[in-house]
């Protein structure tokens, strides 16, 4: 490949893609292929995390005795290439002209599911030995500067797609294992650093003990024997990350692993990567301004080694290294801030995955620390943290990373005791993908001190309050959706996480607990909430909030229908003795709504009477204005009015029969046009003969129901100035029905009038 595939450079990690490639060597002959055995299929993800001096009871067993790094026996399987295999020869390599990664987005990515990579290779004269199905394997030549391992799927021309190969594309059988030094001075690129960050030779300078005693900080030269892969000198910190944050220090980091793994055997597949690590972190922070500051994670530098290469019999495995190197600022600050502190971690950690024999690990960590510097002018609590990771992957068949951490955690202020706390913590994580019979595995390790360990102290400091809710100010509307609970956390450095008490000074009501709590702000007005905390030596922290406890809101809007419940549009004009309806909806922010029976009705120019629903019937009186007016008061006394008015004419000089709308109830509720009903709900028809009194005829009602096209009786009753039937739907599954009433002279068998209604029901959620 041109160039090897890589991940951006991120906050936390940049992966360095490793190329699986093949010398020009002759395959070895096919054998049988190894005695089938029982294949586990991981589900999932595996993580675990483990703690300080952990020790696998498993992991012991047959180790190689030789191994720097606790590497298990190889078994011994010799390599078998699969005859599909194609050693491009050097005329070969020479006639590719390009090759490119089609999904680099998709398959690079760090997500936990990803597609294979897809190539498109392009040759300015396509070697015969390229056919489909043919994988095709390069060594490090300058067409493929980091090799080539893929299976072609199409060929049109000279130009070549292909997909990622793995492991067992190339080998019916194989086996690997390395543990080779690499120079930290050998880059294969310049480093990558940030402002105000310089690669300076390493220091050996010694750093004194909280007990005064030197101590030669672990440098090149100085450092554990295992300190094979790191960087190639001290990086030197003199950056303003963060605004306000000014960060003076050094950090130094290396690294070491130990591989092995295989296809075939009694394992059917196997890999095991065991890694340590050392890192040491002196920094220094100051503030020129103040405030809280989130988490903000910023790039130090990336510093790019040479490759390792891994042979499997006549294929070799290219590791191409990068380490990540990246920082923390996180807390509350304060101007003419200053603390620091130095410290030094080593870990290690093992992992390894057999098909047969499962997961296993193995990890420890060891620190120690000194402050430098340390001192406050205000309350503060603020920390910085340094971290390396050093990752690995191998192109198609495996990745795996180690990276190791120390933080400071400063805490402190003027009228605290102590006045001032230092505390550190480290650890190392290691994690594998695996990829190579079928299926996917992502196993993690985590090995972090359980808790903070104390550096330095300046004597009891009292808790800390972090209030999530609510904020000052904030306003919560009575008999509304329940308010975000109060949620505050309380944290002591002696005493870990305390309860929280909060106390209402407006309705002296008092809760106290862990987690979120409720009280039950139901007064309307300002509320004064405090909340404290008390350590086990009686230091005291509180706080107090303001919030407002607001009555819910309240409107009523009138919606006046003619007789055939059509609603009217502005002021309309109707003859006296006409039937009106009016419709009131309420509009509230309490939960639970106001009922219907609750309004009050007036009129003038009109009667007006009511069912206790939220419809009203008004007979229009005398020529002139008539006006409808309904009232409704909720439990908090906020009260909301709405008037309709209808301009009443002279009655006709003939009375003609009227009659209403159908008149469509579900419950007490009323379905008016539009309104959508839940599962089968029944619901009760009417249609009312308005003046029969007037008119003086008889007449005949004949209901019928449509659904799906296809009409049918509607029977019930009674029938006399009112005409009901009742329907419910077959099923609560969704139905539309259409409802008629046609309305006939009895004496001469004229159809007066015909009203209908289709109403809707939705599904209930199944």
């Amino acid at each position: 490949m041109s160039t090897a595939p890589r991940h951006p450079a991120r906050w936390l990690a940049t992966l360095a893609a490793l190329s699986v490639i093949a010398t020009g060597c002759t395959p070895g002959q096919p054998s049988s292929p190894p005695a089938s055995t029982a294949v586990i299929s991981p589900s999932g993800p595996v993580t675990w995390t483990g703690t300080p001096d952990e020790k696998s009871p498993t992991w012991s067993a047959n180790l190689d005795p030789d191994s720097v790094y606790g590497l298990h026996r190889r078994a011994g399987l010799p390599t078998v290439v699969r005859p599909e295999v194609v050693p491009m020869a050097a005329a070969e390599t020479s006639a590719l002209t390009s090759v490119e990664i089609v999904n680099r987005a998709e398959c690079l990515s760090d997500a936990a599911q990803h597609p294979m990579c897809r190539f498109q290779l392009v040759f300015s004269a396509l070697p015969a030995r390229v056919t489909v199905g043919a994988v095709l394997n390069a060594g490090v030549t300058a067409s493929t500067p980091n090799g080539l391992l893929v299976k072609v799927t199409e060929i049109s021309g000279s130009t070549v797609n292909a997909v990622q190969a793995t492991l067992q594309d190339a080998l019916v059988q194989g086996e690997f294992w390395v543990e080779k030094e690499l120079n930290a001075t050998e880059l294969r690129a310049a480093p990558t650093l940030a402002a105000g960050v310089t690669l300076t030779p390493p220091s050996t300078t010694p750093k004194p003990t909280p007990s005064g005693t030197p101590v030669t900080a672990h440098r090149r030269g100085a450092a554990p024997g295992f300190d094979v892969i790191g960087i190639p000198g001290q990086l030197t910190l003199d950056a303003e990350p963060v605004s306000g944050v000014h960060l003076i220090g050094s950090l130094d980091f290396g690294a070491g692993c130990g591989l092995d793994g295989g296809v075939g055997g009694s394992d059917v597949a196997w890999v095991e990567v065991s890694c340590k690590a050392w890192e040491e972190a002196s920094l220094v922070v100051t503030s020129t301004g103040s405030g809280p500051r989130h988490t903000e994670r910023f790039f130090i530098a990336d510093i790019p080694l040479v490759a390792i290469p891994i042979p499997i019999g006549p294929i070799v495995v290219v590791v191409v290294v990068d380490i990540l190197i990246t920082a923390d600022i996180d807390g509350q600050v304060h101007v003419n801030l200053r603390y620091g502190g130095t410290e030094h971690a080593e870990v290690t950690g093992s992992l390894r995955f057999s098909i047969g024999h499962g997961l296993d690990h193995d990890g420890s960590v060891k620190v120690s620390a000194w402050p430098e510097n340390s001192g406050v002018a205000a309350d503060v609590s603020a920390s910085a943290l340094a971290r390396a990771e050093l990752r690995l992957s191998a192109y198609g068949v495996l990745g795996f990373y180690v990276g190791g951490d120390a933080s400071l955690v400063f805490s402190g202020g003027p009228k605290q005791s102590p006045r001032w706390q230092l505390k550190g913590n480290a650890g190392l994580s290691a994690g594998i993908f695996l990829g190579i019979v079928g299926f996917e595995l992502r196993a993690e390790i985590s090995y972090h001190l359980k808790a903070p360990f104390l550096i330095a102290t300046g004597s009891n400091a009292k808790p800390t309050i972090a209030v999530t809710w609510p904020k000052e100010g904030a306003t919560v509307t009575a008999g509304g959706l329940l308010p975000p609970p109060l949620d505050a956390t309380a944290m002591d450095a002696e005493d870990g996480a305390l309860p929280v008490t909060w106390e209402d000074k407006t309705d002296h009501t008092t809760v106290t607990g862990n987690g979120p709590l409720r009280l039950p702000l139901t007064s309307i007005g300002a509320h004064v909430l405090e909340v404290s905390a008390t350590d086990s030596e009686g230091a005291r922290t509180s706080t107090t909030a303001t919030v407002t406890v607001a009555a819910p809101s309240l409107a009523v809007t009138l919606t006046a229908r003619d007789s055939s419940l059509t609603a009217l549009s502005g002021t309309a004009s109707m003859p006296s003795g006409s039937v009106v309806f009016v419709d009131a909806t309420m509009q509230t922010s309490a939960l639970n709504g106001l009922p219907c029976s609750g309004l009050v009705w007036q009129a003038t120019g009109a009667t007006v009477s009511t069912d206790g629903s939220c419809r009203a019937t008004v007979t229009l009186g005398q020529v002139g204005i008539a006006r409808v007016t309904a009232t409704a008061k909720d439990a908090w006394g906020t009260t909301a009015t709405a008037s309709t008015a209808v301009t009443v004419t002279k009655p006709p000089s003939t009375v003609t029969p009227q009659f209403a709308g159908i008149d469509a109830r579900s419950g007490a509720s009323v379905v008016t046009p539009g309104t959508r009903l839940m599962g089968s709900s029944q619901v009760t028809l009417t249609l009312t003969y308005l003046n029969r009194a007037a008119v003086g005829r008889a007449v005949t009602y004949t209901w019928t129901r449509t659904v799906n096209g296809t009409p049918a009786p509607l029977t019930g009753g009674p029938d006399g100035d009112t005409s009901v039937r009742t329907y419910a739907p077959p099923s609560a599954w969704g139905h539309t029905a259409t409802f008629a009433v046609a309305v006939t002279d009895t004496q001469s068998g004229a159809v007066l009038t015909t009203r209908t209604l289709t109403i809707r029901w939705d599904s209930l959620p199944r």
